[in-house]
């Protein structure tokens, strides 16, 4: 009987140990957050210098889960895929802090696109404009893969969380599907990439940066109407040069900056930290938890 009595008292002991959260012991109290990428990691567009999403993001951890957090930024405005790639790899300062990493954030792909549809600004048609795009697909994804593939060398067990891009100029031009749809592309290849690696996490963009606070179909059908009825559907990009070098202080999508209009400002980045941080909740036991491996 008593033998009985103590397993009934020690079940219940355990019940009430894990009820009340001790089982947080476990929790590490810092996290190591590393944000690798292009000008969105670098944080172009974000007057508060807290570098775009990263300290925005490593805010809402730390008081969320009473951790502290410490970041590391290597973003750099302007670079593609294989210019991430190369600068990491030749960054021992870097290299040791991925290695280090309880959570490891990336932006790319946004410059590889822009690169390819500037290449493509003659073309005589919108599917003409697609090829292009497709055509730099396999590279793309080889570059991508070996960017991943590098920085899960250096570190096995941090999740990474791998973004989208956005079409930054869809206010402006909401009839040119195509733009869209090349954006797409290219997400595509982000989301499949997460999809088949256990270690990779896809977070998107697109629709809370492309649309801004156009969230209604009636109001982006307005847009629409609106860019037919200015000519701005069509194939003469002087409308999107012109879009770009405006220095004017109003923007069309409340997300993005006017310094140039394309990248996020500050509501915009706290959208995108937001987006971030709720995907990181969603798969905390990757990076919150202690891990034995490590």
């Amino acid at each position: 009987m008593y033998k009985k009595m103590m397993q009934c008292l020690i079940a219940m002991c355990a019940v009430f140990l894990f009820n009340t959260g001790v089982i947080h012991a476990a929790d590490k109290k810092t996290i190591n957050f590393i944000a690798v990428g292009d000008s969105l990691t670098e944080g172009v567009g974000d007057t508060t210098a807290q570098q775009g999403y990263t300290k925005r993001t490593a805010q809402i951890i730390a008081d969320e889960y009473d951790v502290k957090v410490k970041t590391a930024n290597y973003g750099k405005a302007g670079d593609r895929s294989d210019q991430i790639l190369k600068r990491i790899k030749t960054n021992p300062k870097a290299i040791k802090q991925l290695q280090k990493a309880d959570v490891i954030t990336l932006t790319v792909g946004g410059n590889d696109l822009q690169q390819t549809l500037f290449k493509a600004i003659f073309s005589k048609s919108e599917q003409d404009v697609t090829k292009y795009v497709a055509q730099a697909m396999p590279n793309y994804t080889e570059n991508l893969m070996s960017l991943v593939k590098f920085i899960e060398k250096q570190n096995k067990n941090a999740p990474i969380y791998l973004f989208g891009n956005y079409n930054p100029l869809y206010v402006y031009l909401a009839n040119r599907d195509d733009l869209n749809a090349d954006v797409k592309i290219y997400n595509d290849i982000n989301a499949n990439l997460a999809s088949a690696d256990k270690q990779v996490y896809y977070v998107s963009t697109f629709k809370t940066l492309t649309y801004g606070q156009y969230t209604t179909k009636i109001e982006r059908e307005k847009l629409r109407t609106s860019a037919k009825l200015a000519n701005r559907g069509s194939l003469n990009n002087s409308m999107v040069t012109k879009t770009l070098q405006a220095k004017t202080q109003n923007e069309r999508n409340h997300y993005i900056t006017t310094q140039d209009h394309y990248h996020p400002n500050d509501i915009g980045y706290d959208k995108m930290s937001a987006l971030l941080a709720k995907k990181m909740a969603a798969t905390k036991q990757e990076w919150l938890k202690i891990n034995d491996k490590k």
